[in-house]
């Protein structure tokens, strides 16, 4: 008898999956990035509203796409019901093959500069070690089951948000405010409705991807019980979270450090209100909280991709991709694809030691398969022999329109500001083709040959 996998995913771990794969180190960086572009503070908590409001509007319109069909991988099979399997095994080849392995390495290498600069330890090979170990525990972890490694996120969630929590007493409470100044920033003044509109346009394209990984839960679906009442909440509690937690730290750091030295300083605002609300400590506490935020989001994905690595191996033929589909009749882990992620984040680790550009070489074809994720509502919701769903996106059909089309629009801009980079993604994407039309054409024969 073939082993499968055990639903034993509850809703505090599906929250801790959508609140811990969102919660990287972008909310202590992003404000200082976005700084450069807002005007006044009101410009600041209108973009992280904003940008909330439209990841919310892909959240719930994807509860309603995994109710339909909870199973591992769920964006796989939601493509592939939708769009058929050709565009559903290019996202699984470009999240096995080069966004999944390079997100890992990039987040592992991240882990261990943080730690090393904590332990003190000097030399280049010192974040790589460290962050090789990290994906080995991680792996180990995973190994053990579906509950260990959900446990584990939930751990991590709960210390990570307790952490930034405090950072926001401190900011709001604890620390001197900055003097009020009364000064008037002109470009605040000047420029009217289409100076307005391109600062929109730039603090969305700079927050909104600080809000990704909210589409990670999906690929643990067919590992979550009562999957119909349990992905709609933690979709929207997990995300309504975020947004209010993104507001408040936004809240504490503009109360402490002004908006125009936030400009100045892009890179030190987390650390100026930490150590300012907690003195000399303030650093260590804050450099604690980044590598458990790392750590946290590096565990939530080592969690996740595996099961859509799973799922669009599963139906392929051929000997390694049964091996990468199986599951450990004991623990009911996918433990090949487990193992398979992680060969292959410590491969691009270990040869590549920096991986600087490849966010922006794969931006544009992994947000372009989050948008055919949502856009599927549309065609699933048309069939009439598809059994009604037990949730359904409130708004529809302008909540997944929105998303639909706020996303499109940034990879347009995208394309046209770094086309470089984006069609070296595309380009990567479109190695699996090949490989899609031999794969198919194996399966073909051994059908006929049956």
């Amino acid at each position: 008898m073939t082993a499968s996998l055990r639903r034993r995913l509850g809703l505090a771990a599906v929250l801790a999956v959508v609140m811990g794969d969102m919660l990287g180190s972008g909310i202590f960086f992003t404000p200082g990035e976005l700084a450069a572009h807002a005007r006044r503070p009101w410009d600041v908590y209108l973009l992280w509203g904003l940008c909330g409001a439209i990841t919310l509007c892909g959240a719930l319109t994807l509860a309603e796409l995994a109710t339909r069909l909870p199973q591992a991988g769920a964006s796989y099979a939601i493509i592939r019901e939708a769009f058929g399997p050709f565009p559903a095994f290019l996202k699984v080849w470009l999240e096995a093959f080069v966004s999944g392995p390079g997100s890992v390495a990039g987040i592992a290498l991240a882990f261990g500069e943080f730690a090393s600069r904590a332990l003190g330890t000097h030399g280049s090979s010192w974040p790589v070690g460290i962050g090789l170990c990290a994906i080995v525990v991680l792996t180990a972890v995973n190994l053990l089951g579906v509950e260990w490694g959900g446990r584990t996120q939930v751990v991590f969630t709960a210390i990570k948000i307790l952490g930034i929590v405090g950072l926001v007493i401190g900011g709001l409470f604890i620390a001197a405010p900055a003097p009020a100044t009364h000064t008037s920033d002109d470009s605040a003044t000047n420029g009217g409705a289409l100076a307005f509109l391109r600062m929109v346009g730039a603090g969305v394209a700079i927050v909104l991807f600080t809000y990704d990984g909210w589409i990670d839960v999906t690929h643990v679906a067919g590992e979550v019980i009562e999957p119909q009442r349990t992905l709609p909440r933690g979709l929207a509690f997990g995300v309504t979270g975020i947004i209010a937690l993104y507001l408040l730290v936004n809240a504490a750091f503009l109360r402490v450090v002004p908006l125009a030295q936030m400009r100045e300083q892009p890179t030190t605002i987390a650390t100026t209100v930490a150590g300012l609300a907690f003195g000399r400590v303030g650093g260590t506490i804050l450099n604690g909280l980044m590598l458990v935020s790392i750590f946290g989001a590096f565990g939530g994905l080592l969690l996740t991709l595996p099961r859509l690595v799973y799922a669009g191996a599963k139906p392929l033929p051929g000997a390694v991709c049964r091996a990468i589909a199986s599951v450990s009749p004991r623990t009911g882990a996918p433990r090949g694809a487990i193992v398979f992620c992680a060969v292959t984040a410590i491969a691009v680790l270990v040869v590549f030691q920096s991986i600087p550009r490849l966010a922006q070489f794969i931006v544009v074809p992994l947000q372009a398969s989050t948008i055919l994720v949502v856009a599927s509502v549309f065609r699933l919701r048309r069939r009439v022999t598809e059994a009604p769903s037990p949730y359904r996106t409130p708004g529809y059909p302008v909540v997944p329109l929105v998303y639909c089309v706020v996303l499109g629009a940034l990879l347009v801009s995208t394309l046209v500001v770094e086309p470089l980079d984006s069609l070296r993604g595309v380009a990567l994407t479109a190695t699996g083709i090949p490989v899609y039309f031999w794969l198919a054409r194996a399966k073909t024969r051994k059908d006929a040959s049956a």
